[in-house]
């Protein structure tokens, strides 16, 4: 029986058990055994406890390291992320969201035909909406927390950047006088908050961002408590428990009920117009499925979810009880740059995006020099204390829109006087390009952005779902061989890491690596001073990188980490690693026998089921729309591709081993249900049902003259980007850094805004991740 269809079957009623039958085909635990390095077991789901860790005597672990306790731990966590969205998404009627459509369906099959598949489909795009409203709520109850933790903030003054050149920033990193929080089993939050929270540390660079800029460095210097989370995981149900007291204790420092499903019926909206608090539902869907009669395709339940207006629906719409303003998302937006302005105005509060420099610290921290840069970085703030944001302010109606916003800020800039008057060195009225790049970073983190944070924690949870997933398909949490693994992938990140430092590329995870690399940014301190001390570079881990970007760099860096180590890099033997393996392992090498083709050959040795290898880690893939050049780079890779294959299918045939298949990851198991989604490379942008349920589509990157998120006019240009262009063929939303030192001018953060910051990429060398 399918995990997920265990999961499932623990409902009683009849809908869940329609829910479970969808996923009892593609879930099922092939037979096939990994690759030889990562030896594993199949789940056996009666064990009560994990198997034990013995450190292996061969690895020698570095104390900067992330130990094998902790990813252990953070393997428990990862498991019980996986099964809690499976319990929520699962549960018929939950937010109103229920299946009726399907029984409609059904009482109509014996006449139309079967319904099986249009079913199973409906039932997938229902539970992700679940799911998706949950997220929005436990990202507002996280958001609530944090605030309980450290009410008051120590803003980040325009007069302090002035006077002190940022050096009061590298003060607050400072580990000697930082006094972190201390979690144990008495204290620890939810397990809702605690996912929030943990989406949130994997951007290390936003997540310092907004510590920084509000002054709530108690956090940041607090590592994750991973191995008292694990404790109160149960080894056989996988979920989080706690006592009472810890429950009751949470309700009295926060107000909010323990349960994410208790309390907060509502979201509170507030009118940035007239300041009055307004309430939302969460989601109106039983309302819009009630009154629409009829539907039959997938299509229909599309619409329902595009035609609902709640405060997690895509089409949000509210109209305050006060001033009759039409709240929607993007007003939301507008809102949240309104409330920065009046901080900068009224309290001198800098604004968002610039708060790190390029190489993602403040001055001087680890001892890189980043003296100059600070002066750019208050140029926004200078702007728009100069009279901009007062034209800002001055909005109203329907021109609370970022377009509108978009529009006053290229007006304002094509007067060279007003630029002249804002820039901290006078002399010159020319926009220089470290001060675009500074302004579109600031831009970024109101683009598609209405929460308080430096990225959308919505979508970074769900992004984060597509590794929680991988990570449950390989099991390794529950290998006998688990002791060995470990070790090996934390040393296997320690390279990685290794050439990051060395190499201008940008470099991409395989699952191995990015587990130990994910456990590492939990602990944010210790995270950046060893990065640090490795590439005198804060490394980033962008969660949303171009598809095609991000199959070149795999490409590149597993040709870099073949030559230097000599051996494969993904150590698994699906079409695409093949094709892969095949573009960087020359004819002489293997003519030769070079330890580098025969460590390739070698993987053939034990088969390998890709659902369950070590492949390439792409949680953070997403897929631009709108970009015509872009639609032309992905034939041309298709290509070479293709060519790669074919010689590796005539190699696998000269040496009667079996042939890739093509196939293998061409389908996203979106809830345990296999939809097709024809594309050039194994990944794909989270899942294919996302634009009509999320507000912001987690996994696609707008792009194209006009788009949401494009830069403003005369802010970006060949000049100011990362390595002298837009890598990603747009100077918009997808601009996305190419990951060189200094790699920060990269248009793409959140929501496809410009999001510099440390480039575009994953683990860009020396600067982007």
């Amino acid at each position: 029986m399918g995990r997920l269809t265990r999961a499932f079957s623990r409902a009683k009623d009849t809908d869940k058990q329609k829910e479970a039958a969808v996923t009892i085909e593609p879930v099922q635990k092939s037979p096939s055994p990994p690759p030889p390095t990562y030896e594993q077991a199949s789940r056996q789901e009666q064990h009560a406890h994990y198997p034990p860790l013995v450190a292996s005597s061969s690895v020698q672990q570095s104390p900067d390291l992330p130990s094998p306790e902790d990813c252990v731990a953070h393997l428990k966590l990862l498991e019980c992320f996986y099964r809690l969205r499976q319990d929520i998404a699962s549960t018929n009627g939950l937010f109103g969201i229920s299946c009726n459509l399907v029984d409609e369906l059904d009482h109509g099959a014996s006449c139309a035909g079967p319904h099986k598949d249009k079913n199973n489909e409906i039932i997938t795009l229902l539970a992700e909406k679940r799911w998706q409203v949950y997220v929005s709520r436990a990202v507002e109850r996280f958001s609530r927390w944090r605030y309980s933790l450290e009410p008051s903030s120590d803003c980040y003054t325009l007069a302090q950047a002035i006077k002190t050149k940022g050096q009061i920033l590298a003060d607050r990193v400072d580990t000697e006088t930082a006094k972190p929080f201390s979690f144990d089993t008495e204290n620890l939050p939810p397990i809702d908050v605690l996912m929030v929270w943990h989406a949130y540390t994997l951007n290390p660079r936003a997540y310092l961002e907004d510590c920084l800029r509000e002054g709530r460095m108690r956090l940041w210097h607090t590592p994750f408590p991973l191995q008292a989370v694990a404790n109160h995981i149960d080894p056989s149900t996988h979920h989080y428990e706690v006592t009472k007291h810890v429950m009751v204790s949470f309700t009295e420092q926060t107000g909010l009920g323990w349960d994410n499903l208790d309390g907060l019926h509502s979201a509170n909206v507030d009118c940035h117009v007239c300041g009055s608090r307004n309430t939302a539902p969460w989601t109106n869907y039983a309302e819009v499925s009630q009154s629409s009669s009829g539907a039959s395709v997938l299509g229909d339940v599309q619409s329902l979810l595009s035609a609902c207006h709640g405060y997690a629906d895509k089409g949000f719409t509210l109209t305050c009880q006060e001033c009759m303003s039409e709240i929607t998302h993007d007003y939301l937006c507008v809102g949240k740059l309104r409330k920065d302005l009046v901080n900068l105005i009224e309290r001198d509060a800098v604004l968002p995006g610039n708060i790190l420099s390029k190489n993602g610290l403040p001055t001087k921290v680890g001892k890189a020099s980043d003296i100059g840069s600070w002066s750019f970085s208050i140029f926004p703030s200078k702007l728009m204390k100069m009279g901009l944001g007062r034209r800002i302010l001055d909005l109203k109606g329907s021109d609370m829109q970022m377009s509108s916003v978009r529009e006053v800020i290229e007006e304002y800039l094509s007067v060279t006087e007003l630029v002249k008057q804002a820039k901290h060195y006078k002399g010159s009225s020319k926009l220089f390009p470290d001060e675009a790049l500074a302004l579109r970073r600031m831009m970024s983190r109101y683009w598609e952005n209405s929460s308080p944070f430096a990225v959308d924690l919505v979508g970074a949870v769900i992004r984060q779902g597509s590794f929680v997933s991988k990570m449950a398909e390989i099991d390794w949490l529950h290998s006998p061989g688990l002791s060995s693994t470990i070790p090996r992938l934390i040393r296997k990140y320690s390279r990685f890491i290794a050439i990051i430092a060395r190499y201008n590329v940008m470099a991409v995870p395989t699952l191995d690596v990015d587990l130990a690399w994910h456990t590492h940014q939990l602990s944010p301190s210790k995270y950046l001073q060893h990065t640090v001390a490795q590439s005198k570079t804060f490394i980033d881990h962008d969660d949303k990188v171009v598809e095609a970007r991000l199959t070149d760099a795999f490409a590149e860096t597993s040709k870099i980490y073949q030559k230097l180590y000599g051996e494969p890099y993904s150590e698994c033997t699906c079409w695409y690693c093949e094709a892969v393996r095949e573009s960087h392992t020359s004819t002489a090498s293997r003519l030769f026998r070079t330890s580098n083709a025969t460590a390739a050959d070698n993987l053939h040795s034990v088969p390998s089921d890709p659902k369950k290898s070590v492949h390439i880690s792409t949680h953070n893939a997403v897929r631009p729309t709108g970009d015509k050049a872009y639609d032309e780079g992905v034939a041309k890779r298709l290509a070479e591709l293709e060519k790669a294959y074919d010689k590796a299918c005539e190699r696998a045939d000269k040496k009667g081993n079996p042939r890739p298949r093509r196939d293998d990851y061409y389908y996203s198991d979106a809830y345990g249900h296999p939809v097709y989604i024809p594309m050039y490379a194994p990944y794909y942008g989270i899942m294919p049902y996302t634009p009509a349920v999320y507000p912001v589509n987690p996994g696609c990157m707008a792009v194209g003259a006009g788009a949401v998120g494009n830069c403003c006019a005369g802010t970006c240009g060949a000049a100011a980007a990362a390595g002298g262009s837009c890598a990603g063929g747009a100077m918009g939303a997808a601009c996305g850094g190419i990951g060189t030192t200094g790699g920060g001018a990269a248009c793409g953060g959140g929501g496809g805004g410009c999001g510099g910051g440390g480039g575009g990429g994953c683990g860009g060398g020396g600067g982007g991740c």
